[in-house]
């Protein structure tokens, strides 16, 4: 198993009411499968998690991307403006 912190902005912090989670995912894990055990972990994030961008550092990733374990993951929810 590998640990994966998924770092709350946005809309998604007011929804989990916290900043960060950790989930356990199978190694070698993919940040699909991550997000899917965020999504049984905090249900109330809903749909919302499939509309968000994915970032580790300054680099965006894609949901097909390998994660090594020990990441934290910035989930970016989408923002409107004028």
């Amino acid at each position: 198993m590998t640990t994966i912190t998924f770092e709350f902005h946005g809309q998604l912090l007011r929804l989990a009411g916290a900043t960060t989670q950790a989930v356990s995912v199978p190694a070698p894990a993919t940040l699909a499968a991550a997000l899917d055990a965020l999504a049984v972990a905090r249900p109330e994030l809903g749909t919302a998690l499939a509309r968000c961008a994915c970032a580790i550092g300054d680099r965006l990733i894609l949901r097909r991307d390998a994660l090594q374990g020990g990441e934290t993951v910035a989930l970016l929810p989408p923002v409107a403006g004028g």
